[in-house]
């Protein structure tokens, strides 16, 4: 009775992709930056440490 629709319409669905995306880079965008550089970071004096012991 109360519904017209089956299907959720595009541009609510579009709107809540858009929020999603949005807050979960404000959530989750800084800790990860922080992971990706420590790894990097881990990463690049691993292989320093591997060129300098085959010298």
């Amino acid at each position: 009775m109360f519904r017209r629709n089956r299907f959720l319409s595009f541009p609510l669905v579009i709107g809540a992709a858009v929020i999603g995306v949005v807050s979960g880079k404000a959530i989750f965008g800084p800790p990860l930056d922080d992971y990706w550089k420590k790894k990097l970071e881990g990463e690049a004096a691993a292989k320093e440490a591997v060129e300098k012991s085959s010298d």
